[in-house]
């Protein structure tokens, strides 16, 4: 005990006699929803009632800091927040289980060459399975990390690696190997805003990404692998007014289970988070500024992911792909010395589905085709407002459309279901010394959308609380607040 505490206070005398720099940042992100919804009453079958349904949820609130001891090349820190507070219902497993901590040290560099080793511990103390999550059960894991890396030039190459180690074996599963996980990436990236080789070529970044785990028992050393990703970026502004933007990725899942992530553009899930066994996606945006305070952007893109594929041992073929394309649209609008911005966004997009199962009985199974359309148009006007030289006031207005089309159970027609959003918006940052920032935000996003507004009736005049009667019309309407509170030492 005596040593323990001579050690801390040792420790505690070095960090105040090397002084240190650092931040403490406070966050808290809420939401108020109002949604409208009509049925036939219940007592009544000749009457609709009109009900609005309430909730509060508080998205995350809690507190981050991180601390460097100078000339030391140590640092260290932590987040302590809870997430998705819902108003009546909150859980053990809401604020026990979302918060870390962390320590680094950095080596000095010697000759380019720049190392790091990095631990974070994030313990969870709640049960995370459904209906249990009030419970009390300890878990998380620890994870230790390093990274080597080297400049030559303009360029920086390195290796990072991770291991995440579980405080407790997965259910199920005696073999605590397979829960250990090792991420490793290597990587080249350019000094930005530097050309590379040629003039005009700039920020050029690729990695290659391992991921396996430690199993003790395996038919071959391949097994262990959960996948392996990797992705390559470059820009080049060598004509005039225009800027390319390039960027290829993929990633290939060994594991039955391992998912691909969302591919989301503009706020809208084109494909969604499944397990799968590979993707590869190609982008590439144009910004043309050759208009004094006007920046005109187009980005097309491409992306097939393969779900599934079997082959039976009677050499058919099972197979579930989606291909994603279509282009996003930008353009930007400087006026008032840069105090108003007008922004303008769209997407036009398309989903081909494509299953094959050439085990299905019916000829019309064997080939299933589908597509989908996913339209979106947003407007956005903000005006910064200087109140003083320490405190802004941001008033802003959006407007989002977004159609999505698919096919129709009546032959030759299609199903277009559209979503408006209308959202003001008020932001606000006070800085009323160099240490201390405050930034707070109130939006009110209103939505209308499909909706339920009536119900079919029969022949006693009662409404059918089975057929629904659908339009256009109100839907919801949200109060979000956001408020996060900076100080930093130097």
């Amino acid at each position: 005990m005596k040593k323990t505490l001579l050690l801390t206070s040792l420790v505690a005398s070095m960090v105040a006699m090397a002084g240190t720099t650092g931040s403490v940042k406070s966050f808290a992100e809420s939401e108020a929803k109002f949604e409208t919804r009509k049925s036939v009453s219940e007592t009544d079958l000749k009457r609709i009632e009109t009900e609005t349904i309430k909730s509060y949820k508080v998205e995350k609130i809690g507190v981050e800091t991180e601390v460097k001891v100078k000339g030391s090349g140590l640092s260290f820190g932590g987040t302590f927040q809870a997430k998705d507070l819902k108003l009546g219902e909150v859980k053990k497993v809401n604020y026990l289980n979302h918060s870390s901590v962390w320590s680094k040290y950095e080596l000095p560099e010697l000759k380019g060459v720049k190392t790091y080793v990095k631990a974070t511990v994030s313990p969870k103390f709640a049960d995370e399975k459904e209906g249990q999550e009030d419970n009390y059960k300890f878990n998380g894991s620890a994870e230790l990390e390093g990274q080597v890396s080297y400049k030559y030039d303009v360029l920086t190459f390195g290796l990072n690696s991770k291991t995440n180690f579980p405080f407790a074996k997965s259910e199920n599963n005696d073999d605590y190997g397979k829960d250990v996980k090792s991420t490793h990436k290597v990587f080249v990236e350019s000094e930005e805003k530097k050309d590379v080789f040629v003039k005009g070529l700039k920020d050029v970044k690729a990695n290659v990404e391992i991921k396996h785990d430690y199993a003790k028992t395996v038919t071959k050393a391949g097994d262990r692998v959960d996948y392996v990703s990797g992705e390559a970026s470059a820009k080049y502004d060598g004509v005039k007014d225009l800027e390319l933007e390039g960027k290829v990725a993929f990633k290939k899942n060994f594991k039955s289970g391992e998912k691909i992530g969302d591919y989301e553009v503009l706020g809208t899930k084109l494909f969604k988070e499944v397990p799968a066994r590979y993707i590869h996606s190609y982008e590439l945006k144009g910004t043309y500024t050759g208009v004094k305070h006007l920046s005109l952007s187009a980005k097309p893109f491409a992306v097939h992911v393969n779900v599934a594929k079997e082959v039976t041992q009677d050499n058919k073929l099972k197979r579930n792909d989606f291909v994603l394309y279509g282009v996003e649209l930008g353009a930007e609008y400087k006026m008032l010395n840069d105090k108003l911005t007008l922004t303008g966004k769209s997407l036009l997009a398309g989903v081909h589905h494509k299953t094959i199962d050439e085990t299905a009985s019916q000829e019309a199974k064997k080939i299933v085709k589908e597509n989908f359309g996913h339209f979106i148009f947003d407007a956005n006007a903000k005006y910064d407002y200087n109140v003083t030289d320490k405190f802004t006031v941001s008033p802003e207005a959006g407007a989002n459309l977004y159609l999505y089309v698919s096919k129709s159970e009546t032959p030759d027609k299609l199903d277009t279901e559209p979503t408006l959003t209308l959202t003001p918006k008020v932001s606000a940052e006070y800085k009323p010394t160099d240490t201390l920032t405050l930034k707070g935000s109130v939006e009110v996003p209103v939505k209308f959308g499909i909706v339920t507004k009536s119900f079919e009736k029969k022949s006693s005049g009662e409404y059918d609380q089975f057929k629904p009667v659908d339009g256009f019309g109100y839907y919801s309407t949200s109060i979000k607040t956001s408020l996060n509170l900076k100080y930093e030492w130097k």
